[in-house]
């Protein structure tokens, strides 16, 4: 119990932005409660309310995740899988606490700079890791060579 209440203090700084950014989208309606899943705080986006501007930036994204907070684009229902790969980078965030995005955006730079056969996104650890626990295709950007 005490590593999990530590979690959710190291976490805080983190979850502090997600909850701003979605009580945001939340109060104009755009984002609707799902409910509290495990240690994520999950809403989805409001399919009839959100400007299509939004609904354009989700087209090809179906969650996200900004310390406890869980956005998806489906409801929990619909999205069980995508909900679990949210729930891993959750669990991230409350181990390596405000370093988890700091490192994320590192690794993310490293891949693009040193890696040209590697994409910064797919091949980022912690989304890997997260699709790793959520039983998703881990290799997505590995080509066929002779």
């Amino acid at each position: 119990m005490l590593k999990k209440i530590l979690g959710y203090l190291w976490a805080s700084p983190v979850t502090a932005v997600g909850l701003l950014y979605t009580a945001t989208f939340w109060a104009l309606g755009w984002h609707k409660w799902e409910g509290a899943k495990g240690d994520a705080l999950v809403w989805r986006v409001d399919q009839e309310k959100a400007p299509k501007w939004l609904l354009k930036r989700w087209m090809n994204w179906g969650g996200h995740a900004i310390g406890n907070v869980v956005v998806l684009r489906y409801t929990i229902d619909e999205s069980p899988t995508t909900l679990v790969h949210e729930q891993k980078h959750v669990d991230q965030v409350m181990r390596l606490g405000i370093f988890q995005p700091v490192i994320y955006g590192l690794n993310m730079a490293a891949i693009k700079l040193g890696c040209p056969g590697s994409h910064p996104y797919y091949d980022n650890i912690f989304e890997v890791d997260a699709r790793r626990h959520a039983g998703q295709t881990i290799d997505l950007t590995s080509r066929k060579r002779l």
